[in-house]
């Protein structure tokens, strides 16, 4: 690419690419990896090019064609770093490949490449979601040693697998590992605790952990609000219970009528 006398270069065609991935346009991203190979040694894509491209294809469901190209780079000499890696990870994970998944996570520390909290917290995730709850405690409990700090995301899909395990006490002293690290539960760390309760019928403390949510700014979202409602009309919860969900619901519809 050649524009008023003055020869393109790799940071040039990367924020090309760049563009046409965020918006949507992989062929023609791809188009361009094609040219910086035709320019030769001069113009060499590196790995901010494929990186880029990889995780628009992963973004847009093309796996195979991620993988393709993620060899491909490795083919032609550019070794592919944590972003690269996370990208090719978070879509395995998401297509139920677990095990490709866990397998790539060994193949980039024999690469010298150190998986991030958020490699780790991606991977716990994904074993959550196939419901391997046993090895996503496991990775988690590898992260100290690692000196790995977990992130808000990496505590709330942990309170997701103890709360799916039926281990409330322990989901609950997460948050309290949470605050003792600096790390404050979300929105979605407190919706995920409460459903957690809610679902192994403990109406207490479910609502004791929604009046702290509702206590720290944060809302039930619609799952949350959903599941509070198919209880209040259930057969299976006790009548004291819906006593006590329909009291707590009077007194906070009333408070915010006074607000």
């Amino acid at each position: 690419m050649v524009k008023d006398g003055v020869m393109s270069d790799v940071v040039t065609f990367n924020s090309l690419i760049n563009g046409y991935c965020k918006s949507k346009n992989v062929e023609k991203a791809l188009e361009m990896l094609h040219d910086m190979h035709l320019k030769g040694i001069h113009i060499t894509p590196n790995v901010i090019s494929y990186t880029c491209i990889i995780d628009a294809l992963c973004k847009d469901k093309r796996l195979q064609l991620a993988v393709q190209l993620f060899k491909d780079m490795q083919d032609r000499g550019v070794a592919p770093d944590v972003f690269t890696y996370n990208a090719l990870l978070d879509n395995l994970l998401r297509n139920g490949q677990i095990d490709e998944a866990i397998s790539l996570r060994k193949e980039m520390e024999n690469n010298g490449v150190a998986p991030s909290i958020v490699t780790y917290s991606t991977i716990i995730n994904g074993l959550c979601e196939a419901g391997r709850l046993v090895e996503a405690v496991d990775v988690f409990s590898t992260l100290v040693a690692k000196k790995l700090r977990p992130n808000v995301r990496t505590y709330t899909t942990m309170v997701k697998v103890l709360c799916r395990q039926g281990l409330l006490g322990d989901a609950t002293k997460i948050l309290k590992e949470m605050a003792d690290n600096g790390c404050s539960p979300d929105e979605r760390t407190y919706n995920t605790i409460v459903r957690g309760f809610l679902n192994a019928s403990d109406i207490a403390m479910a609502l004791d952990h929604l009046h702290t949510m509702r206590g720290q700014g944060f809302v039930a979202d619609s799952d949350t609000a959903s599941l509070f409602l198919s209880l209040l009309t259930s057969s299976n919860v006790s009548d004291t219970d819906k006593a006590l969900l329909q009291k707590y619901f009077l007194q906070n519809n009333g408070e915010e009528e006074n607000e």
